[in-house]
């Protein structure tokens, strides 16, 4: 991020890479162990795990765009990670109770105190950070543009996740029943939060239009999708393929992989 501030770089090298480097440890590897090294108890391991891939697949966004000027970072990051942080920090506070607040382990106290101190805090830096950079414009923009069907892929992804991610969030009670794995109200909210900013991160990869400008976005989309299916393999038998949105959740992951893997190949041989 050569133009412009510091700040972004200083924010995701000594807070955001560490953040979502151990998140993504705690839910993706530790799966089974949440009511210990996590926030709050996660009974059904498949979604600490779904969880565990978006920190990391944000991980992956985040490292790359320390390579790239803030504004075209913030452009294409900014919408989904203003959209996670806020609806995980409204999350949070819907289903206190929930949390490890008063757990007798020090470390299980620690982490969930981390964990609303993170989504208080992060929501604010994110919408600085988006209303300083991320509202630019510039001739990069559909400079080097997606072949037409890898665009409607994104807009099929972004349509699908982010109503599902909507009705999941405002509305869990109506949803939980047809979603492929068992879902709390607080988990279903959860997942919700992170199908929206999947859901936006698509729209602000196909409004960017530039396959340089969007790399390292669509690598962490591709990441996400990935490690997805590997969380299937672990945990298939909790994944009720007779539910109605078991075969539209794995549509929006085939899709995913199949134009984030386009894309990336014909970037990366240029």
């Amino acid at each position: 991020m050569s133009n412009g501030s510091s700040f972004p770089k200083l924010f995701i090298r000594f807070v955001a890479l560490p953040l979502l480097f151990i998140a993504g440890f705690q839910l993706y590897i530790l799966s089974e162990k949440t009511d210990f090294y996590f926030a709050w108890t996660i009974a059904l391991p498949l979604t600490a795990a779904f969880m565990g891939a978006g920190y990391w697949a944000a991980l992956i966004a985040s490292y790359l765009s320390w390579w790239q000027t803030a504004p075209v970072s913030l452009r294409v990051t900014g919408p989904s990670s203003i959209a996670a942080t806020v609806l995980l920090g409204i999350a949070t506070f819907l289903h206190l109770d929930k949390f490890h607040l008063d757990a007798p382990a020090l470390l299980t106290r620690f982490v969930t105190w981390v964990w609303i101190l993170v989504y208080v805090g992060a929501p604010l830096v994110f919408l600085w950070l988006w209303f300083v950079y991320g509202r630019s414009t510039d001739d990069t923009m559909g400079a080097k543009p997606f072949p037409a069907w890898v665009r409607s892929g994104y807009l099929l992804q972004a349509v699908l996740t982010l109503l599902a991610g909507l009705l999941l969030f405002l509305a869990p009670a109506s949803v939980i029943p047809f979603w492929p794995w068992a879902l709390t109200p607080l988990t279903a909210r959860v997942v919700g939060a992170w199908m929206v900013a999947y859901g936006l991160s698509c729209v602000a990869v196909n409004r960017e239009n530039n396959t340089s400008n969007a790399y390292g976005t669509r690598a962490s989309l591709l990441a996400f999708c990935i490690l997805q299916f590997i969380v299937l393999g672990r945990y298939f038998s909790d994944f009720d393929m007779t539910k109605p949105l078991a075969w539209a959740y794995l549509l929006v992951v085939g899709v995913g992989v199949a134009v984030n893997v386009s894309g990336l190949l014909t970037e990366r041989s240029k």
